[in-house]
């Protein structure tokens, strides 16, 4: 759980019940939402079981059947976007008091955004948890089709035209052969386990070898999707979690199949094009790209003299450059970026910069001003 109840305090008393009568029910509701998802796993895992071992080469039951337990969770995914909308609509009528302090109103906002977020994070729990069942599902099948391939390939093949044997190898896909007692050619399909293993079995085996890896990269993409300023850094630790997945991916695939097309590294530098044209999409002009990560560079070294020079020479926005800072968790220099501020603003020096590093002159104005641009951060980054 990821709500936190005790922001609630912060409300006069008679005002904290309601409020947490709501988050206590969306508890609940959250509680008989996993206490399901453990009913439907125990469900799939005999379900999918049962399926391949009825008919192994049976594609198309097997694949209705993956579909079926992605679906459910979808399904509960769906009860979950139903709750909070009607949770919704109770907590706006209940916030809509004149009486509200606006200490109480931020407060609620918190507590409302930290409710939305969880309910996210539960769908998105869901769907993973889906994906996550069909992967293991499909590699069970693959294991099983695997064994049937070994008995496949001791299986003779005769020539269509004179009926002789063929030589026995495996035959993995489609191939055209010539018969050493008439000079026929012919096409040899892959019978019907061994096309599967190469084609599904090994996609679902190298997904499961790769679970790990596709987690962190989910997270990192998750917490890269939430930077309002991603810099190049944070592209590209995000890349290469995407690297460190399609390698795991790719060198499963090739270590398994006895003929690979293609090298694990030609395989992911075709999969990252994708990743490296399309995924630095902020929107954000060159311009303000490379000042905002002189910023954080000089934050991220401790480069004091070097951050001071750069915030005095900003051109972008001042609040954007001080919601880059305070979500890098740079808040430090972030003090330092809001003197230069009221400094340029005010045409006063509160910056005193000596052999022990910078300090703040006394000034009960920017004090405050200080304070507030940092609550008001915190709120907007906290209801984001």
């Amino acid at each position: 759980m990821t709500i936190d109840k005790n922001q609630l305090n912060e409300l006069s008393p008679q005002r904290i019940a309601p409020f947490a009568a709501l988050v206590d029910r969306y508890n609940t509701f959250e509680g008989k939402i996993l206490a399901r998802v453990e009913e439907i796993r125990a469900e799939a895992v005999a379900g999918i079981q049962e399926i391949v071992a009825a008919n192994p080469v049976d594609s198309g039951a097997i694949s209705a059947g993956f579909t079926a337990v992605t679906s459910r969770f979808h399904q509960l995914g769906n009860k979950i976007d139903q709750s909070v909308e009607k949770l919704e609509e109770e907590w706006s009528v209940k916030a809509d008091d004149d009486g509200l302090k606006d200490r109480e109103r931020r407060r609620l906002d918190v507590v409302w955004s930290q409710l939305v977020r969880d309910s996210r994070a539960l769908r998105a729990r869901l769907e993973r948890e889906g994906a996550r069942l069909e992967i293991q599902g499909g590699a069970h099948w693959s294991r099983t089709l695997y064994n049937l391939m070994q008995q496949e390939y001791g299986q003779p093949v005769n020539c269509p035209r004179c009926a002789g044997p063929l030589p026995v190898m495996l035959r993995f896909q489609t191939a055209n052969e010539t018969c050493p007692h008439c000079g026929s050619v012919n096409e040899i399909m892959a019978k019907m386990g061994t096309a599967l293993y190469f084609g599904s079995g090994l996609h679902y085996l190298a997904q499961e070898a790769a679970l790990a890896e596709e987690e962190a990269m989910l997270q990192a993409e998750e917490r890269y999707q939430w930077l309002r300023h991603p810099t190049k850094a944070d592209h590209e630790a995000y890349l290469a979690t995407v690297e460190a997945y399609w390698t795991k991916y790719y060198t499963t695939i090739v270590s398994m199949h006895p003929a690979p097309v293609r090298t694990v590294q030609q395989s992911v530098a075709d999969k990252m094009i994708h990743y490296r044209n399309n995924v630095w999409n902020d929107n954000v002009d060159d311009r303000e790209r490379q000042e905002k990560d002189r910023l954080l560079q000089a934050a991220r070294s401790g480069d004091v003299n070097g951050f001071i020079a750069a915030a005095k020479g900003l051109q972008m926005d001042m609040d954007e450059a001080r919601i880059a800072l305070y979500e890098h968790g740079m808040t430090d220099f972030l003090a330092v970026l809001l003197a230069v501020n009221f400094e340029r603003k005010h045409q006063t020096t509160i910056l005193q910069a000596g052999p022990g590093g910078v300090t703040f002159a006394r000034n009960p104005e920017f004090e405050q001003w200080k304070a507030k641009k940092l609550a008001d951060l915190e709120h907007q980054l906290a209801t984001r």
